[in-house]
């Protein structure tokens, strides 16, 4: 039981990542900057953890003869999320942001334990597990207030900084839940790569080691001003915090390489959701990490506890 409580920790702490570089990404005016440096600075902090640890850095020839070729896409796919979550905001919006990515991961999440993909525990669909996930959708839907007003939607529509024909705004959606589904990906290729290299920690090293040089390169191919982090930094101790975004999703793909291979991929991403959600509630109601407040509401925290029953009935109910 205890162990289920490390993925809802994980959500929480992607939450706090999500605002953290947000705030970043205010200082750098460049989204690609922003989750470059993030990946960095998480793959500074994997560097110096594998070091303490006595980790070897080293992967064996062997490795990448008996594996399949997927087994290094989790960094890969991990900087496709990070950095479209950034640019989706400014796009379709704040809402839609976190809706379509959570629906992408739920039902990502189910199909990789139906059959079993990327060498994860196979938990084949039952009943309870639909009518469990019915009421996590449910809770998500609640739980970001879209029935609170139609105010939230159209203020949600202002957040869209470029005006975006309908055409488009379907691709940016479409991307949104694919976005949501690397997410569900990442978390299970990872867990292999931690269970092949015998390491989570090295599996996430390698993870963000791969994560950054594709991040590099995009910077490099859109011209990115990297002198941009200076104004980050003149913000002095009073934002200190905006560094620390790199080192929580560390933190998140390390927990997530050591749980796949114990509890599986469905209950590690549903767990985390969980905890992403509820956590966000407290971000946006308190402003916390210098964030817009945006008050609880009785539809969110009715949604929270719908959400809460349906990963009970996924986790503990059976028939």
């Amino acid at each position: 039981m205890l162990l289920l409580l490390f993925p809802v920790a994980m959500g929480a702490s992607l939450a706090m990542q999500t605002a953290v570089n947000s705030k970043l990404r205010s200082f750098t005016f460049s989204s690609y900057l922003s989750s470059g440096f993030s990946f960095l600075m998480a793959w500074l902090f994997l560097l110096l953890l594998s070091l303490f640890t006595h980790q070897s850095l080293m992967i064996s020839s062997t490795v990448f003869t008996h594996n399949p070729g997927w087994l290094w896409l989790g960094g890969l796919f991990g900087a496709i999320a990070l950095t479209g979550n950034v640019v989706l905001f400014q796009k379709i919006g704040s809402l839609q942001t976190t809706v379509l990515p959570i629906m992408g991961q739920i039902v990502m999440s189910v199909i990789i334990d139906q059959f079993g993909l990327f060498k994860s525990p196979s938990s084949p669909l039952t009943l309870a597990k639909i009518l469990g996930l019915g009421l996590i959708i449910a809770g998500v839907v609640l739980s970001l207030g879209i029935l609170d007003a139609q105010d939230a939607i159209r203020k949600d529509g202002k957040d869209a900084q470029l005006p975006i024909t309908h055409d488009s705004l379907i691709l940016y959606q479409v991307f949104a839940i694919v976005a949501g589904m690397l997410m569900a990906i990442q978390t299970a290729v990872n867990g292999y790569l931690g269970t092949v290299l015998r390491s989570p920690i090295h599996a996430a090293f390698v993870s963000f080691s791969i994560g950054v040089l594709c991040l590099l390169i995009v910077n490099l191919a859109v011209s990115t001003k990297f002198t941009n982090l200076r104004l980050a930094v003149k913000q002095g101790r009073h934002y200190w915090w905006i560094w620390i975004g790199g080192i929580i999703g560390a933190l998140y793909v390390l927990c997530s390489s050591w749980l796949v291979p114990l509890i599986g991929t469905g209950q590690v991403v549903v767990l985390a959701l969980f905890g992403q959600l509820f956590f966000s509630a407290l971000v946006e109601h308190f402003g916390l990490f210098a964030s817009p407040k945006a008050q609880i509401t009785r539809s969110k925290i009715i949604g929270l506890c719908v959400l809460f029953l349906g990963v009970l009935v996924v986790k503990f109910i059976s028939f």
